[in-house]
């Protein structure tokens, strides 16, 4: 049976860069930022999030080897308003898990680190940059656009962000964006793969409730240059919001370059004030040359807000692999032809100012 330590992140000395702190606070040294500023404004905003997690397909093999486990962790925001014009924005996070196996549990399955600042050049005009660190115990956590699962797979991944966004009017937004990301995927080679992406999206309000969003861009993978286009409608209602969107390009997916085409969808639905259900379904295609293999997923959340301060939720994934041109890179060897995956988790978080995207 194919097992992974969570423990392991890749090796301590070869890792994709600084620990999550030291990243935030670097970033934050070059945008000339510090905790003494008398000038601004500080919010910080803790929570703390506790689940009961099952899954019938632990490390996405197989062999299926189920588990049933605890999952808790804290989460910090921080927003720093310097001025009318200058926000900053820092977040950080760590999730443990315990399965009752000290092969598989962890006292940092995930951990992440993000800063954000934003500078408004002008009344319509606003510039970004950003930074971010996470580390997952579970890969396709961090490349979730592309649909490969991984299962239990430690993966690192290491970015940055720059961002134009300019108001035309009050129906158009333009977008330019440039972006580098680093990723390393657990046994999967000596160094990680690295890409550049740069893109423009037009946002354009075309009926009343009802946004659609184009882009287009080239990336730069790993020695090779590929187009990249997206398109996503979202109509939202008073207790609706419907989104459909579609994909295409070249990406890196860890140890690998693949050309990806996703179908996806999302529905949500305010039952009442304090009850909110959602649907995702989606289909990826994914091409190594001239292979192919594609996966269905499927994710349902039901999001409760017992108080201001208090949330609870239950959240159920689905994923049918069809492993086409797959290679587990651990044993170096060719996996059954399909796989599938269900995991379901349970609880709560706790903290002010509480949404559906905080973390589940």
């Amino acid at each position: 049976m194919e097992r992974v330590s969570a423990d392991r992140t890749l090796g301590l000395e070869g890792g994709l860069g600084p620990r999550p702190g030291m990243m935030v606070a670097a970033l934050a040294g070059v945008l000339g930022v510090t905790a003494s500023a008398r000038a601004g404004t500080w919010t910080v905003t803790p929570s703390l999030s506790v689940s009961a997690i099952y899954d019938d397909n632990l490390f996405f093999n197989d062999a299926r080897l189920g588990a049933t486990g605890l999952r808790a962790g804290p989460a910090l925001i921080a927003e720093y308003q310097g001025s009318a014009r200058f926000r900053l924005l820092g977040r950080a996070a760590v999730d443990s898990e315990y399965f009752g196996d000290p092969q598989v549990s962890s006292w940092a399955a995930r951990r992440s680190a993000g800063l954000t600042a934003r500078y408004r050049l002008g009344a319509h005009t606003t510039a970004s940059l950003s930074g971010d660190y996470a580390l997952s115990a579970y890969a396709a956590e961090l490349v979730p656009t592309v649909g490969v699962e991984y299962g239990r797979r430690t993966a690192e991944s290491l970015g940055t962000q720059v961002e134009l966004e300019h108001r035309i009017s009050s129906k158009i937004v333009l977008r330019l964006g440039y972006a580098m990301q680093a990723l390393r995927l657990e046994g999967a080679g000596p160094g990680p793969g690295s890409q550049l992406s740069s893109d423009t999206e037009l946002a354009l309000q075309v009926a009343p409730h009802t946004i659609l969003r184009l882009q287009a861009g080239p990336n730069y993978v790993t020695g090779s240059l590929g187009a990249h286009v997206a398109a996503n409608v979202e109509r939202t209602r008073p207790r609706t919001r419907l989104s459909v969107g579609y994909e295409r390009g070249r990406t890196l997916v860890f140890d690998r370059t693949l050309v990806v085409e996703s179908y996806t969808a999302r529905l949500s639905y305010r039952v009442s004030p304090a009850i909110n259900v959602s649907a995702s379904p989606a289909l990826f295609r994914q091409w190594q040359f001239a292979a192919e293999q594609r996966s269905w997923h499927i994710g349902g959340t039901v999001w409760y807000r017992a108080t201001s301060r208090l949330a609870a939720f239950v959240n159920h994934g689905y994923v049918v692999q069809d492993r086409g041109f797959f290679i587990n890179p651990l044993t170096d060897r060719r996996g059954p032809p399909q796989l599938s995956r269900n995991s379901l988790t349970a609880g709560f978080i706790v903290g002010p100012h509480l949404r559906e995207e905080s973390r589940q």
